[in-house]
């Protein structure tokens, strides 16, 4: 049996799914570090935008949920983490599973890369890290880095997967493991699986099928990694739609649809 790689995460602020993932992640390989990314684009920096696009009420009924997963999350370390298992945050899942934390503003800059390169990990995952990757660190890890995106790649790179693929209604989504490169959901593809979001009437509900789905995925993509059973396909990106963040018209037609934000 291959020995576990050496991991360490980089990430987003959440509360709901991605600590989870990352408890999932930790099962199948050594992690070192939790990195989680406080930039521009982290979509916890983009409230107003929110606003904009699906009025204060659905911001508002977001903001509850965030409000009591916040309160769960701080009875569940009061008790060490014996509630929820850290699983209502980042950096709690992070102390939880007894592994180091730290935030940053830039993925690239250079004190970052250093220290990743001083860590030496065999690999970096990606779970909706907010920034392009560059060459300096994306040559840091012996495998890489691989980032999980909650669609069907090549079909829906980009912003806001949830968004776009409720807006055009489809069936079924989906999530991609695959290899980060300097482009936007660019890189071979690792693992990849659909999912049926027929039921789905709210971004929220969606993202929570994708997310598991993508949680399942980036465990065996480092297993396969771990065991070199890798078998990744081109992801033929001039073959695929790219959508960017969504215009106040179109999240008003989205709304018009019976569509809703959380």
């Amino acid at each position: 049996m291959a020995e576990k790689l050496r991991v360490v995460v980089m990430t987003q602020s959440d509360k709901f799914f991605i600590p989870h993932n990352i408890r999932v992640a930790s099962e199948v390989c050594e992690l070192v570090e939790v990195v989680q990314v406080d930039c521009k684009s982290s979509l916890d920096n983009k409230l107003s935008d929110y606003m904009e696009w699906f009025g204060f009420f659905q911001c508002a009924k977001m903001g509850v949920r965030t409000i009591l997963r916040t309160a769960k999350g701080i009875f569940d370390k009061l008790t060490g983490f014996k509630i929820c298992g850290g699983e209502c945050s980042v950096s709690h899942v992070a102390h939880a599973l007894g592994v180091p934390f730290r935030v940053i503003t830039d993925s690239n800059a250079p004190d970052f890369v250093e220290a990743m390169r001083a860590l030496s990990p065999d690999l970096i995952i990606s779970y909706s890290a907010p920034q392009i990757i560059k060459p300096e660190l994306l040559s840091v890890p012996k495998h890489g880095i691989i980032n999980v995106h909650g669609s069907l790649l090549p079909d829906y790179r980009g912003c806001l997967p949830s968004f776009w693929y409720l807006y055009n209604e489809e069936k079924i989504g989906g999530a991609t493991v695959h290899y980060m490169s300097e482009k936007i959901d660019d890189g071979s593809i690792v693992k990849q699986g659909s999912v049926d979001i027929s039921d789905c009437r709210s971004m929220f509900s969606l993202i929570g099928k994708t997310k598991k789905l993508g949680g399942i995925l980036m465990a065996e993509a480092i297993k396969d990694i771990a065991e070199n059973k890798v078998e990744a396909v081109p992801n033929d990106t001039s073959s695929g739609r790219y959508f960017t963040w969504p215009t106040k018209e179109q999240a008003k037609e989205f709304m018009k649809k019976g569509y809703r934000f959380s």
